[in-house]
């Protein structure tokens, strides 16, 4: 019986839903350059970055960009480990292997958690 309180983790069915457009995360070429692609939500975030450019991630992930929006939708374990990543000094293409790893990794956890409390 799990109460259901003022925890400040939000639930996996919050951190998975999908955000007004506003909310959106943008991926961008670079300053004033988007790139055509957006997400609403973390499964769709997954999608865009297999397909985005991978300079494209390197210009967000130099900007703190990726960890922002993930603390936005309210997973800070994910958003910690996307700055990890962000950090390292890696080539746009090893930044991208490794940010899909890490994204697919929780959002395989995230789901198999919200079916456990289904």
């Amino acid at each position: 019986m799990s109460s259901s309180g003022s925890s400040p983790t939000k639930s996996v069915a919050d951190i998975l839903r999908s955000v007004p457009d506003e909310n959106a995360f943008y991926f961008y070429r670079g300053e004033g350059s988007p790139s055509g692609l957006k997400a609403t939500s973390l499964r769709e975030f997954l999608a865009q970055v297999e397909i985005a450019d991978p300079n494209s991630l390197q210009y967000h992930a130099r900007r703190g960009d990726f960890e922002k929006w993930v603390r936005m939708l309210g997973d800070p374990t994910l958003a910690k480990q996307l700055q990890t990543v962000s950090s390292q000094e890696l080539s746009p293409e090893e930044l991208k292997s490794k940010m899909l790893r890490v994204i697919r990794m929780r959002v395989g956890k995230l789901r198999k958690l919200a079916h456990e409390s289904e």
